[in-house]
């Protein structure tokens, strides 16, 4: 028969082993900051708009839209993964409010997604 004391150090010993092999399965990248960055107002239209993360991610939807509706980008999400995702705007963008939307999967097949805003003015 099992004593107490055994009872608990094999039950301690079973969740230390538990929350070790757990843990990296919760780890996955994260978003880590925007360009421009959430909630900042620019003069005038930003030269890039983008995002970077801790890990590597595949883009797979980048879209921004303002008081004149969707924003025209130069460039759009490839299938490469990369740690920093930046885009120009194809033209100049109105003052106003504006709010990016961006979806991605992560390097260990989690999708993530999240938005982000910004004011332009003149």
């Amino acid at each position: 028969m099992m004593t107490m004391i055994t009872r608990n150090t094999l039950l301690s010993g079973l969740a230390a082993l538990l929350l070790a092999v757990a843990t990296p399965l919760l780890a996955h990248e994260g978003e880590m900051g925007q360009v421009p960055n959430d909630g900042s107002t620019v003069q005038g239209t930003p030269e890039e708009i983008g995002i970077h993360f801790d890990g590597a991610m595949r883009i797979t939807q980048f879209d921004v839209t303002g008081p004149q509706g969707r924003v025209s980008l130069e460039n759009q999400p490839g299938n490469e993964s990369t740690e920093e995702y930046r885009v120009r705007p194809a033209g100049s963008m109105e003052p106003g409010s504006y709010e990016v939307r961006w979806r991605g999967l992560a390097r260990d097949g989690h999708m993530m997604s999240d938005t982000f805003r910004f004011t332009v003015e003149d």
